[in-house]
């Protein structure tokens, strides 16, 4: 009997280890998901606030005036010429510029202006050419862009100071005796507004050249220095190179 039991126990005991054995074992594997963080160096990027602006200009005298002229012969004067003027002036001009804001631009430009010439005048049977001049001015330009519109116009104002190199002094005639004359180097300066397109310009200018003349009337030499100033409205066009 006793044997029996112990035999029982043992082959329940087996059997059991038996059923935990055959169980299949879960094999859990940790899956550890690493981030590599690439820092790249960062580049500075300069952008650019300032550039250089080349305006290559003409422009056409659409009004002008000189000075009304007297010449002088012992203390006495007699007016000749009341400054109107006949034919059209006409300028080239080369302008270099420097942004330095968003809006204003600052520079140097150089110009050859030829001069509309003087009305003869005839008074009392006596007819009177006084001659003309042309100038090379040197000047400072500044110039004030506004915002640019929708249809990419942008209207601006600038203005124009320097010195004015006046030479090729043309001499007149008075009474069919020559009338020569000798130039003197003077003032200059321009305002004025207009507006660009497509690097393309237009604008209307006010502009004026200081000058003293003195002239010799058939070798006896008119003493008197005289201004002769030439003032004019300038209708200009021109084309801007930025760089």
């Amino acid at each position: 009997m006793k044997k029996l039991f112990l035999l029982s126990l043992i082959a329940l005991g087996t059997t059991a280890y038996a059923k935990e054995v055959a169980q299949p074992v879960e094999v859990v594997e940790e899956i550890i998901i690493t981030e590599e963080v690439i820092i790249a160096p960062v580049e500075e990027v300069v952008v650019a606030t300032t550039k250089n602006n080349l305006y290559i200009r003409t422009g056409l005298d659409v009004w002008s005036q000189y000075d009304s002229h007297s010449i002088y012969h012992e203390k006495n004067g007699i007016k000749v010429s009341n400054g109107d003027t006949k034919k059209m002036g006409y300028e080239f001009a080369i302008e270099n510029t420097r942004n330095i804001t968003d809006n204003f631009e600052l520079g140097l430009g150089v110009a050859y202006q030829n001069h509309a010439g003087l009305k003869s005048e005839n008074r009392n049977g006596v007819n009177y050419e006084i001659g003309k001049y042309d100038s090379a001015p040197l000047y400072v330009v500044g110039k004030y862009n506004f915002t640019t519109f929708e249809n990419g116009i942008t209207p601006y104002v600038k203005a124009n100071v320097g010195y004015s190199f006046n030479f090729n002094s043309k001499d007149g005639e008075i009474a069919g005796v020559n009338y020569s004359t000798k130039i003197d180097d003077g003032f200059y300066y321009g305002v004025g507004t207009g507006m660009e397109y497509n690097n393309f310009t237009v604008d209307i200018m006010y502009q004026a050249n200081q000058a003293k003349v003195k002239g010799t009337v058939d070798g006896a030499t008119d003493s008197h220095k005289k201004s002769l100033d030439y003032s004019r409205v300038t209708l200009g066009f021109g084309y801007k190179f930025s760089y």
